[in-house]
């Protein structure tokens, strides 16, 4: 694929973007042999595939909270093989991001690919917003998480001495 060819590929690839149908830009980029594409088009077949599993074509699942998890790992694994090229590209640290927020069940791994982003440009409001909902998410897992050992503690406490150490078959 020569320069114009593929600019024009990545025009196209925007439109559909812009237009929930994420189906046609992974048909597209994957149509393109494996070993010819290059960074940026596997960035973004990654973020198609993303997209995919999160709103779906033309946000079929924008409202329902459905994630397709194995479109989603997918999607990690094609930035995970351009790592190299990626770790100081503004760019792939957001798809990281915004995977990882919404493949993981903490936000632990999203928040580092955030702040990373960030850093790398600083004036980007996408970016701060993503440091700031995962700086949420976190907070919330740990209040979650304080309240459950509260739970146990008081469970602990309440149950008679005769009962703890038995195990219920």
């Amino acid at each position: 694929m020569n320069q114009t060819e593929e600019t024009k590929l990545l025009e196209q690839i925007e439109k559909w973007n812009d237009a929930d149908e994420f189906s046609r830009c992974i048909e597209a980029i994957e149509a393109i042999p494996e070993h010819e594409r290059d960074y940026l088009l596997t960035v973004k077949l990654s973020r198609a595939y993303s997209n995919l599993a999160v709103l779906g074509d033309h946000g079929v699942h924008g409202n329902d909270d459905e994630v397709d998890g194995d479109l989603l790992w997918h999607a990690i694994e094609l930035l995970e093989s351009v790592h190299t090229q990626g770790e100081n590209d503004p760019y792939w640290n957001s798809r990281m991001g915004y995977s990882c927020l919404m493949a993981y069940r903490s936000a632990a791994t999203a928040y580092e690919y955030a702040k990373r982003w960030l850093a790398l440009a600083l004036e980007d409001p996408d970016a701060q917003k993503l440091v700031r909902n995962c700086e949420e998410y976190l907070e919330e897992e740990k209040a979650l998480e304080l309240d459950l050992k509260e739970r146990e503690e008081i469970i602990r406490q309440e149950t008679p001495n005769d009962v703890k150490g038995v195990i219920c078959k």
